[in-house]
């Protein structure tokens, strides 16, 4: 299998500068993610709980059996019933009237059904964010973490970091189905209807890089965009033509604290991502919350400085005296 282009970041003034080094191929420009495990690959929601059913050859398995041969029937939640329960249920809140399915998957999308959607930004600050929030901390060697990933023989698939992943949507969609530009299915529903329910279609079989309406203020502030993908149940960075076009950048969690106080020192924190009131109150908590740990911090160590400094004058004067009787 071809491999990814790899890199490292330590810090967030890395992250930016490895940013810098990847050059878009078209005037799509360049499109970003942020997962916070590096061993997750580039599979949208609704085909993460994939069950095979048949072998290679078509012959049914049993529940463990292992099965290294493709081509196998699969079984997995629909995510095209979902999403027609979805718009049922959801009607009396929506705000707005959505013109078609493919608003109504973006929505749907939004608010946590699983869909063959997958997520991506156009803000590489934001696809951080989302890496890093919700990484675990961690201690090890920073640099050897690093230069073993970056080795010809480093693991791709690791749990030991998070991870950003970088795509050029333009040149994706040339070569799954020769634009290269974003394609916007919402205001074409009836080219794209196939990937509505491609499962009958062989016609949506690969991945395709849309633009999603901005029909929230929250996707419109996380510059939304997204893959769709189709029939196949493969990730992204599964398909061999596409491994050598995207770029993972891959961050040790031992780095997780220092990214998110790179983030939250130039502005890129809940309240930007997520703007309403709850997220306004959970970064004042936050904010309020490492104050406090920070004073917490200075008054004990200036304590300690004290009682240090006052147990020393005791010990001197106890040694003066001594030193006196002795004398005497």
């Amino acid at each position: 299998m071809s491999e990814l282009r790899r890199r490292v970041a330590r810090s967030v003034s890395e992250y930016l500068a490895v940013i810098e080094e990847i050059t878009p191929t078209t005037f799509a420009g360049l499109w970003y993610r942020g997962q916070s495990n590096a061993y997750y690959q580039l599979t949208p929601g609704a085909l993460r709980d994939v069950t095979l059913m048949t072998d290679g050859r078509g012959l049914p398995i049993r529940e463990e059996q292992v099965v290294r041969s493709s081509g196998s029937a699969v079984m997995a939640p629909s995510p095209e019933r979902m999403l027609a329960e979805f718009k049922r249920r959801a009607y009396p809140f929506v705000e707005r009237d959505l013109d078609n399915d493919f608003e109504w998957m973006f929505l749907a999308q939004h608010h946590g059904l699983p869909t063959r959607l997958l997520d991506w930004s156009t803000n590489a600050l934001v696809a951080l964010f989302f890496a890093v929030e919700g990484a675990r901390e961690d201690d090890g060697d920073i640099n050897e973490i690093c230069a073993e990933y970056m080795t010809e023989n480093g693991i791709d698939l690791r749990d030991d970091g998070f991870a950003v992943f970088v795509i050029d949507p333009g040149q994706v969609n040339s070569m799954v189905c020769n634009t290269s530009d974003a394609i916007d299915v919402a205001s074409e529903p009836e080219k794209w209807a196939r990937y509505l329910d491609p499962a009958d279609n062989i016609a949506a079989y690969l991945p395709i890089c849309v633009a999603a309406p901005h029909i929230t203020a929250r996707i419109r502030a996380q510059s939304g965009t997204f893959t769709l993908h189709g029939a196949n149940i493969h990730p992204l960075d599964w398909y061999t033509e596409l491994r050598p076009h995207i770029t993972k950048i891959f961050v040790p969690y031992a780095c997780t604290q220092q990214i998110r106080n790179g983030l939250r020192r130039i502005g890129i924190d809940r309240s930007f991502i997520y703007p309403g009131l709850d997220s306004i109150a959970l970064e004042t908590k936050a904010a309020e919350q490492l104050r406090h740990e920070e004073e917490k911090r200075s008054y004990f160590a200036a304590v300690e400085e004290d009682y240090l400094a006052e147990f020393n004058a005791e010990h001197r004067a106890t040694k003066k005296k001594e030193r006196k009787k002795k004398k005497a």
